[in-house]
């Protein structure tokens, strides 16, 4: 009998608030903001028509990050939207084989790759919470938060910006108050986040390897580091002053710009406290994740099979965080 194949989806929670201009502060508070953007982009896609945003307009050096939904959908009575964001795919475009022979045809011949994700945005509370089920290789978080902010700002002309709050278990300022001396880092990310990521973070973690990522073609790039040598007593450990300000520069980055916590698969850290004990921070761990394991099968799960799967677990989390 064949084993059934099981496939994990990581679904992640955040909320987002947006600050109005000031002609707009008496008629439009940040929850209204947010309510009008979600209702405009559904009645666009109704409509049959779409909005193109490219997160790296302003970006001579970068490639384009075109986003568009192709899927919105408001749910009155719950108070919820489901949406799909499409990023239209750059660089090398795979090739189709023709079913029955072994010739290939060029995809562009039929259109845009695109890879998507699935979001859900509650606007049922003032906080408007989002869960956002992870796609490596699709929209993330900051394109979704960019998206959002972007259309509120220069369609909507409502906002004139957005702050986005990652929610985790453990608090990055509890990890900057205790963290006294870096004993070890594990870091791991996807090549294809290099040129995402923070660029101060990118030098102290990642410098050169944008060649190697170019070159072998790796799936992942890892960084670890140990600074504690085994059979050594506590007090006669030196502090790693340049390991420590270095994580307490990457915690400072976080959580002044939480979407950055998106781009790392892992980002691990051992640490002494003020009383020398051994600590630890997990980036990932920490934050609130919910897994759900589905049959794999050869179709995509839809929107509203996503939805659907998820749908207790976001409505229990945002009774916890409201």
């Amino acid at each position: 009998m064949a084993k059934t194949k099981i496939q994990e989806l990581k679904y992640y929670f955040y909320s987002i608030s947006f600050k109005a201009f000031a002609d707009k502060r008496q008629t439009h508070n940040d929850h209204k903001i947010c309510t009008d953007t979600l209702y405009h982009l559904s009645n666009i896609k109704r409509q049959g028509k779409g909005l193109l945003k490219d997160r790296n307009e302003n970006r001579s050096k970068s490639p384009k990050r075109e986003l568009f939904l192709s899927s919105a959908t408001i749910m009155p009575i719950e108070r919820r939207a489901r949406f799909t964001m499409a990023l239209i795919r750059k660089g090398r475009r795979p090739k189709i084989k023709k079913k029955g022979t072994f010739n290939l045809e060029s995809i562009a011949n039929l259109g845009e790759v695109v890879e998507v994700t699935h979001f859900f945005v509650d606007f049922g509370t003032d906080k408007n919470f989002i869960c956002v089920e992870k796609n490596h290789n699709g929209p993330n978080i900051a394109d979704i938060e960019y998206y959002l902010k972007m259309v509120a700002r220069d369609d909507l002309q409502l906002a004139r910006t957005a702050d986005l709050i990652v929610y985790m278990d453990d608090t990055l300022d509890s990890a900057l108050e205790k963290v006294k001396n870096v004993l070890s880092f594990n870091i791991k990310m996807r090549p294809s986040n290099l040129d995402l990521i923070n660029e101060q973070l990118k030098t102290q973690f990642f410098n050169g390897f944008d060649i190697v990522s170019k070159v072998y073609r790796p799936e992942f790039l890892r960084v670890e580091a140990f600074f504690k040598k085994q059979g050594r007593r506590d007090e006669e450990r030196k502090q790693n002053k340049i390991a420590t300000n270095m994580f307490n520069k990457a915690l400072n980055v976080f959580k002044k710009d939480p979407t950055e916590t998106f781009y790392y698969d892992q980002f691990d850290v051992v640490f002494e406290d003020g009383t020398g004990n051994e600590d630890s921070f997990n980036l990932l761990k920490d934050k609130k994740i919910v897994t759900k394991k589905i049959e794999a099968t050869e179709e995509d799960i839809t929107l509203k099979e996503s939805y659907n799967l998820i749908a207790e677990d976001f409505s229990r989390i945002v009774q916890e965080l409201k």
